[in-house]
């Protein structure tokens, strides 16, 4: 029995540690799970750096955003200030350079804007001002020169009045120029110089050099008297009908004739009532060494020694009849 007892019982058997082995019941592939994520950060990475490409290159080539001015702050001209920080020069085009009279034409000379342009019965509709600053156009020689699209020069307009900031509609009469619905016309904006202007043949001139230049508007006539084309004396007379005006309007007329006059002084200027209304006079003679006062604005009253054709010029782009 003892020997059976033995034989059943399993011996007890101690395994080499070293021989060993373990048992594998799954594995973690780290690099299944994380290549996807990254895949997706990139993604979204190169989607954002795309999707933010146009505006960054809008910021890059704007003068006046903030990060153009934080990369090249010595490099932005004084000029292009506008009253809408966001706006760039860009959007122009040259106003020195002949346009499209049409209402999408945008033109820029310098800093006088022009836009929405209508042509009309004999008048051009549009809207102004300055990108910068303010303009007195009445002391500058600037004129909206109009050619049809075959570049025939049809005649010129003064440009007159103050611009600032704020838009203005702007009517500018086109006198002598007869517009046709059915064709296209160009304009362009130029400062005349000296020699732009052309010459003019006096119809009486003295053997001395003299002649005189009488240009006519509505009731008001000015004579201006030139010695060897240079200016020397002007003479103003408007005769104002009561009939012609209401009496609301006559009365301010009258005022401001009578103001002027004051300020002229008695020996240069008057004004006198007449049956049919006022008149008002004026004789300015330059060789007295006389003066305009300050107090008075009047841009048909030129310096002394100003060109015979300069005047010429002006006065029939503002609608006088000079002959």
């Amino acid at each position: 029995m003892g020997e059976n007892n033995q034989e059943n019982q399993t011996p007890n058997v101690q395994q080499d540690p070293r021989l060993i082995q373990p048992e594998i019941i799954g594995e973690l592939k780290k690099d299944r799970i994380g290549k996807p994520v990254m895949v997706i950060e990139l993604f979204l990475l190169f989607g954002i750096v795309f999707a933010a490409l146009p505006f960054i290159y809008t910021e890059l080539n704007d003068e006046n955003s903030k990060i153009y001015k934080w990369l090249y702050p010595n490099d932005i001209p004084s000029d292009v200030i506008g009253d809408d920080p966001n706006k760039s020069e860009n959007e122009f085009t040259d106003g020195s350079q002949q346009n499209l009279l049409q209402p999408d034409t945008k033109m820029r000379y310098e800093s006088i804007v022009m836009k929405n342009i209508t042509i009309g019965y004999g008048k051009i509709m549009c809207t102004m001002y300055a990108y910068t600053g303010e303009i007195n156009l009445d002391e500058r020689d600037l004129y909206l020169e109009i050619s049809s699209t075959s570049n025939q020069v049809l005649g010129s307009i003064k440009l007159v009045g103050t611009l600032d900031n704020v838009e203005k509609e702007v009517e500018l009469e086109a006198f002598g120029i007869s517009f046709n619905s059915d064709l296209g016309y160009l304009g362009r904006i130029v400062e005349m110089e000296e020699e732009d202007y052309p010459d003019i043949e006096f119809t009486d001139i003295d053997m001395n050099g003299f002649a005189k230049l009488a240009c006519t508007r509505n009731t008001r006539t000015i004579t201006y008297n030139f010695q060897n084309n240079y200016l020397y004396k002007i003479e103003d007379e408007d005769h104002v009908i009561r009939g012609e005006q209401s009496d609301t309007q006559y009365l301010n007329l009258l005022e401001l004739a009578q103001t002027k006059s004051s300020q002229f002084g008695p020996t240069v200027s008057a004004t006198q009532e007449v049956d049919d209304g006022f008149i008002f006079k004026a004789v300015i003679d330059y060789d007295t060494e006389y003066e305009i006062p300050e107090d008075i604005v009047d841009y048909n009253y030129y310096p002394k020694d100003t060109l015979a054709k300069k005047i010429a010029f002006a006065q029939k782009s503002k609608g006088y009849d000079c002959k």
